[in-house]
């Protein structure tokens, strides 16, 4: 998934190769998304909610903060697991440090923060 992320005026903008999912659908969230700390971990977690394919939202740093979003996966799983996916790389850990995170909802915003849990 290829997105070319601008911020233009403390507007940000999104241009992805494919429609993100909003964090409110709950098609594919049962509840929205947040950020897990364990101890200097960070983990984006969701349970995924009646949409039957297994998908992993991705994420990247912006002036402010951490911007994450989803493109609809493919493999098959079942509904109502639990998945989490670390949150790696020095400047990705420093703006969500910084700004905390944020769920870019389609097409491009606005941005809904994430809640962190500890």
């Amino acid at each position: 998934m290829i997105f070319s992320v601008s911020l233009v005026g403390g507007c940000l903008q999104l241009h992805p190769d494919r429609s993100v999912v909003s964090c409110r659908d709950t098609k594919y969230f049962a509840q929205p998304p947040v950020v897990v700390r364990r101890g200097e971990r960070y983990l984006l977690a969701w349970t995924q909610g009646s949409y039957p394919y297994y998908f992993t939202p991705d994420y990247w740093a912006v002036d402010g903060g951490l911007v994450v979003a989803l493109a609809a996966g493919s493999s098959s799983t079942g509904t109502g697991h639990r998945q989490e996916r670390e949150i790696e790389g020095a400047a990705n850990l420093a703006a969500l440090r910084r700004g905390g995170a944020c769920w870019l909802e389609p097409p491009s915003g606005p941005c809904v923060r994430l809640e962190l849990v500890e």
